[in-house]
């Protein structure tokens, strides 16, 4: 009797087979996987280091070049990094649109070059968002 509990079928052999195939098909999955969520959160960073570096520079460029109130460079380069992330799914046109009303307002008010650093931020948002959706959305 004891001989028959320790004994070894050849069916056995072949469900281990089978247990150890599947389980490299399912290591190389989750190596895959990983790799990928490493990508993601690079590109995470990277489009978010972009977005606050075109800010930064674009408050910069606002303060100290064209002499303009710091609160106010703030504000207008904020409320454009806001109007990108609420249209981010618009359709192109909207975008061209915005873009076209944001320069228009500042050929208006004398600041082209100052709304042209706005319009940067304001594709540097929709960037930075992208890079946003797609690291929360795939966790």
């Amino acid at each position: 009797m004891m001989k028959e509990e320790y004994a070894v079928n050849d069916n056995d052999l072949e469900f281990v087979e089978i247990a150890e195939f599947i389980r490299s098909e399912n290591r190389k999955e989750i190596l895959k996987y990983k790799e990928q969520e490493r990508r993601r959160k690079r590109n995470f960073y990277r489009m978010l280091t972009v977005f606050f570096a075109v800010f930064f520079m674009a408050v910069m460029l606002g303060a100290f070049a064209f002499h303009l109130s710091f609160l106010l460079v703030c504000t207008v380069l904020v409320l454009e990094a806001g109007i990108a992330v609420c249209l981010y799914h618009a359709p192109l046109w909207v975008h061209v649109l915005e873009l076209l009303i944001g320069m228009g307002a500042g050929i208006i008010f004398g600041q082209p070059l100052f709304m042209a650093a706005g319009v940067l931020v304001y594709l540097a948002a929709i960037l930075a968002w992208t890079g946003v959706e797609s690291f929360i959305f795939w966790q």
